[in-house]
């Protein structure tokens, strides 16, 4: 019994779809979506923080969040992708990885209209993307490594709501993805608590520097001129 479903496993790895995942509540991904990525990225100390060279496909002005509907597809098979869009619920936020492939798009305008229409809230792709036009007219964010022009091909291998790898960072399905013109992060709901404390008290220290930033000062210089001095830094 044991080997039989050991060789299972293995005849459907890289080739599988999964179609129920654990989604966060709504309330969770309202707070976090209070506040921005390089904020949330420093609560976490820079962990389940994406490559900064995944960016919008076009100048974007607002935050999006919502929980990860994940696809990995390493020769960036469309059926594959669109598999991945049919398992999509509104608010959701869908996040490929297309292996950085950037010699033709893994996404384009037609699915942007499609996918804005379902109520998905955006798409990031570790790959290249296109029609930023189209994405733009239609209010639907995609953040791409890369802006291509040839369509993908159709078939291939591909996993639909697994672990997978997006800008350096494993990102699971239902993990909670917060994005903006600043970058990406995404982050595990079980985390979510507490970053949402760390958050908050980051927010608050930054709040109480205004009033010297607003004098134009520079806090603890004394104490780090002290240092330097002591480590031989030349001060005249």
């Amino acid at each position: 019994m044991e080997a039989a479903s050991q060789r299972s496993v293995i005849e459907y790895l890289g080739f599988r779809g999964i179609r129920a995942i654990p989604r966060p509540s709504p309330d969770l991904v309202r707070q976090l979506a209070e506040y921005a990525p390089p904020d949330l990225s420093d609560a976490m100390n820079g962990a389940h923080t994406l490559d900064p060279r995944i960016r919008p496909l076009y100048s974007l002005r607002r935050r999006i969040a919502g929980p990860a509907v994940t696809v990995a597809v390493p020769r960036a098979a469309f059926n594959i992708i669109k598999f991945g869009m049919q398992q999509t619920r509104r608010g959701d936020v869908m996040v490929i990885n297309a292996w950085g492939i950037s010699t033709f798009a893994a996404w384009g305008g037609n699915v942007s209209k499609g996918m804005q229409r379902r109520g998905v809230a955006a798409v990031v792709i570790d790959g290249a993307a296109r029609d930023p036009e189209e994405a733009e007219a239609v209010d639907f964010p995609v953040f791409a490594r890369a802006q291509a022009t040839a369509t993908p091909p159709l078939d291939g291998p591909g996993e639909v709501n697994v672990p997978i790898a997006c800008g350096g960072v494993v990102v699971n399905p239902g993990d909670i993805v917060v994005a903006d013109a600043n970058g990406i992060v995404a982050i595990p709901p079980a985390a979510a608590a507490w970053v949402l404390r760390q958050v908050a008290d980051l927010k608050q220290r930054h709040a109480k520097l205004q009033p010297v930033l607003e004098r134009g000062d520079v806090t603890g210089i004394d104490a780090i001129v002290d240092s330097l001095g002591k480590q031989g830094f030349a001060i005249d």
